[in-house]
């Protein structure tokens, strides 16, 4: 049986011959299965707009009056075509303009985004004019500019007495205005868990001064708090563009094993030669408040340490009676003041200021200084060590050894200044029948020496070497030194002066000297004996006191 096919052709046959327009002089091509617009090919029907009053007013339908397109297909084809007035070249302008603006604009954002990841997420390259030491991460931070407060007019409501060299009580209101001085703070909080503490400033406007002092107030938060207020000049009596160069951080550096919390205070490193206006005031005043003991015991912090170039240290309270320190560390370079203070290990520095420190007791302590005279009372169980340039060094020195089996150190040294010192030396905390405690004194500057050695310990080995280029050099020694001596001089002969003193152990002994000895040939003289109660002491101590251009004097 033979079957005609009278399906008629699918849309997709249909299409196919769409996509293959014939000419108009071309036959014709067969009728379209959904309905055909009479007397048009479908070449026609490409070419001419579509006609919508002819048309259904539905999109699209089966109907027999149906278009093969949609309503709108011939016109969105129309607008779609390629504008024939516009050339590639100008097409290809517009993209490439287009294309760069978009380029610029990324990389602008792409620029600033790096920047602040930079600045405050990484502690290397955080600010190419910050010098922050590499050791250091920087946790948050806030800029000069952001912070609260601020003020016009007299910043200070000084801590110190009336007439203090620190305070600034003696300005007014008005001469503070005339200067356009301005003021900002900020505050962060460090618990004492951390027990590890540390203040750094860096740049150019790293000046102020700290204080410590306690609060009553902060008892139960078991919170150290370091505040902040930074005090500048403005003479145009606006927004200065001073505070948006510094920041305030929170930061941290890994010692070791050791993890230590801070405050860093960080400024440009210089001010801009080109900048027609002078450099401006800039001051921190930086407090650590501690809270103070709920009992007898003060509070114990592991260690603090400070490195604030150009920072005076005003330690104007008794740090002792609500804080004690594994290790305290004052890098300075202006005046350093402490009424007193205690810590296993003390290391003060400074550059421009004197140290004063009424009291420190240390087990270890050292104390240096350039230009900038040092002077205090210092308690020492085992060493102290002050070396200062260009400076005078007054000294009261306390030296306590914990047992007669351990040695006590003193060193002395500067130039061109001169060293006075008492040394006490006291008996040992404990007393082992076997042994006998050795010290040691060194003493050495271009000036003067006067040292005075009050007390010391009975059968007991002191060292001490004295020695000075242009001055003249004065020890005087208690009568329980037994061993040796010599001074040497260049210029004038040494003299000795042996005290009429009973025994100091209460024996009745008498006082022996050895065989003197006196050395001279007009270039030099030097003078050498030994003087003891007991015969087997005779040269357990040693004493060297030496001056090139000066006169020595023992006082025995």
């Amino acid at each position: 049986m033979i079957i005609t096919d009278e399906t008629p052709p699918s849309p997709l046959k249909s299409s196919s011959a769409l996509s293959n327009p014939q000419s108009p002089g071309s036959e014709p091509l067969p009728p379209p299965a959904y309905g055909v617009v009479q007397g048009r090919t479908v070449s026609e029907q490409f070419l001419q707009p579509y006609d919508a009053a002819g048309a259904s007013s539905s999109s699209y339908s089966n109907g027999p009056s149906s278009p093969l397109l949609p309503q709108n297909r011939a016109a969105d084809l129309e607008r779609s075509a390629p504008r024939r007035g516009e050339s590639v070249g100008k097409r290809f302008c517009k993209a490439l303009a287009v294309a760069l603006l978009i380029y610029g604009l990324a990389g602008i954002l792409l620029g600033t985004l790096s920047m602040n990841i930079r600045g405050f997420r990484t502690r290397k390259g955080w600010h190419k004019d910050f010098p922050i030491p590499n050791n250091v991460g920087v946790i948050a931070c806030t800029k000069g500019s952001e912070m609260k407060n601020t003020t016009w007019g007299f910043p200070f409501e000084s801590t110190e007495p009336t007439g203090s060299t620190f305070g600034l009580s003696s300005l007014s209101m008005n001469s503070s205005q005339t200067l356009g001085l301005g003021s900002v703070q900020t505050s962060f909080s460090l618990p004492l868990s951390y027990e590890n503490f540390f203040l750094l400033s860096r740049g150019v406007f790293s000046s102020g001064n700290l204080r410590i002092m306690s609060s009553p107030n902060l008892e139960e938060t078991e919170t150290a708090v370091v505040d902040i207020k930074i005090t500048y000049n403005d003479f145009d009596q606006q927004n200065p563009s001073v505070l948006h160069e510094t920041s305030v951080c929170l930061v941290q550096k890994r010692e070791g094993r050791m993890k230590k919390f801070g405050v860093g205070l960080f400024s440009p490193r210089e001010w801009p030669s080109s900048d027609p206006m002078p450099p401006p005031y800039f001051s921190y005043d930086v407090t650590l408040i501690l809270p103070e003991p709920r009992g007898p015991s003060a509070h114990r912090l592991n260690s603090l340490e400070t490195d604030l170039p150009n920072f005076g240290h005003i330690f104007s309270y008794p740090l002792d009676e609500f804080v004690t320190f594994g290790s305290i560390t004052l890098r300075g370079g202006n005046v350093i003041y402490v009424e007193s203070i205690t810590a296993d290990t003390a290391e003060i520095h400074t550059s421009n200021g004197e140290i004063n420190i009424k009291s420190l007791t240390s087990r270890i302590a050292s104390v240096y200084s350039r230009k900038a005279d040092i002077k205090g009372h210092f308690t020492v169980a085992h060493s102290l060590e002050i070396k200062a340039a260009s400076a005078k060094v007054k000294a009261d020195i306390d030296l306590i050894v914990p047992s007669s089996s351990e040695s006590g150190n003193i060193i002395v040294e500067t130039t061109n200044k001169a060293i006075e010192a008492n040394v006490n030396i006291h008996n040992p905390s404990s007393i082992f029948s076997q042994s006998s405690p050795g010290y040691s004194i060194t003493m050495s500057t271009d000036g003067p020496i006067d040292l005075l050695v009050p007390s010391l310990p009975l059968d007991s080995a002191l060292r001490l070497a004295a020695s000075s280029t242009d001055g003249r050099v004065t020890a005087r020694l208690p009568a329980t030194y037994e061993g040796a001596y010599t001074l040497s001089t260049s210029k004038f002969p040494g003299q000795v002066y042996i005290g009429h003193h009973e025994d100091p152990a209460g024996l009745g002994r008498q006082r022996m000297l050895g065989s003197d000895t006196k050395l001279g040939n007009g270039n030099s003289y030097s003078i050498s004996d030994t003087i003891y109660w007991d015969q087997g002491n005779k040269e357990k101590g040693l004493v060297n006191l030496k001056s090139k251009n000066g006169g020595v004097k023992l006082y025995l």
